[in-house]
Formats: structure tokens, sequence, C-alpha cells
């Protein structure tokens, strides 16, 4: 069975038509057209967001394994030879400590391919961009893949997700007065940066420095 069959058996399935399933997925009824008849091979946005909308095991459409519904059970996919990772996208990164990150449940999951996560994939979790101050790079529902780090000297000049007293926040991080002081600035001018002094300092952790940030999946 090839791709666009299984296709068609989502859309039966999910009692969707081709062109509800373009609309949802946010693609022409003419590129969608093109993966029913498996005339061209469907993208990795478009996987990504037929995962996160309708919960498609991609290894079941793409190779005819496991079942068409992701169970959580299928970390590893293959698509044109190349390996992509199931990536967690959680929503507590307030709990702080990488172990805590681990343990929290996924409310989604992302496709990365590995080759863009350096290390071991489990050192990496994902999150939903909340608000506008790091737009317009980083924009509000933006999936945001970050590296699990509390090293504050890797930090210097990334974007990082900080827990500040409790708070999570994603800024810009600078290092000055030997480490002292760390100033944590938003892209997005409307919104003023934050200061952490040596006292507040004490109280903020950094969770880990952002990779990349996937637009508006």
């Amino acid at each position: 069975m090839l791709v666009g069959e299984r296709l068609y058996q989502i859309i039966k399935k999910l009692h969707l038509t081709q062109s509800k399933l373009a609309e949802d997925i946010g693609i022409s009824t003419v590129v969608i057209n093109r993966y029913f008849r498996d005339k061209t091979i469907p993208s990795t946005e478009f996987l990504n967001k037929l995962a996160l909308y309708y919960n498609i095991n991609i290894n079941w459409l793409l190779q005819g394994e496991g079942n068409m519904f992701y169970s959580g059970e299928e970390d590893v996919h293959i698509m044109n030879g190349d390996y992509y990772y199931n990536l967690p996208i959680v929503s507590a990164v307030s709990c702080g400590s990488p172990l805590e990150i681990e343990s929290a449940e996924a409310i989604d999951h992302v496709l990365i391919n590995k080759k863009d996560l350096p290390g071991k994939p489990e050192n990496y979790f994902a999150f939903f961009a909340q608000g506008q101050s790091m737009h317009p790079y980083i924009s509000h529902g933006d999936v945001v893949v970050v590296r699990q780090d509390n090293n504050w000297q890797k930090s210097e000049g990334h974007v990082c997700v900080v827990n500040v007293n409790g708070e999570v926040t994603l800024k810009k991080v600078s290092i000055f007065k030997e480490g002292t002081e760390i100033l944590l600035s938003p892209y997005n001018t409307e919104f003023s940066p934050l200061l952490l002094s040596e006292e507040l300092l004490e109280g903020s952790k950094l969770v880990g420095i952002a990779l990349m940030a996937i637009r508006n999946l």
C-alpha cells in the first residue's frame, strides 16, 4: 500500500474530505492532491501538522508500520533515508530541573531530524511559546526546541529558557561582571529586559538553550 492510499484511509476514518484536510493543515488543494496521487512525497511540515492535529503515526503513514494513530511508543521515524525523532512537547517547563522536565507529561509531539539534535535526543524537549516578547523571531504558538543545560557559561548570547523564582521566561542571555549579573533580553522592543542581579540570580536557574523555533505548528 502506498502513502496516498493510507492518506485516503485517514480521511475516511476521520470523516474528512481532501479539501477539509488541506484547509486544516494549511496547504493548497493542488499540493495535497499530489500527495494523495503519490506524485510528491509529503513534506516534513505537512507530516508534523498531520501528527499534531490528528495524532497520526507517521511510521504507519510512510512505512505501514504500527497503528494509524500515535500511541506514544513510536520514538523514531524514517523519512527519505533520514531518521526523525518524535520529540515530546511539554507544558510544564516551569518545573525547572532536567529530571522534572523529563518526567513531565507530553501534551504533543514534533518530528525533528536527529541530525539537528547533537548528542542524545532524550536531552531535548519542546514547548509552545506564549506571548510576543521574542517576536518577530519567535512568535506566540511557535514550537521551541530546547537542549537541557544548567551551565550559565554556555548560555552567553543564546536564547534560553530561564526559571526566575518559579516563573519561566524565554529570553536572550547576556552575562556581566564575571557571571554575577545576567541580563535577559527580549527581541520585541515593546518589552523590557530583566536584570538578574546577584540576589535575584540566587533564585534563578538555567533550564536549557533554545536550538530552533518551528513556526506556527
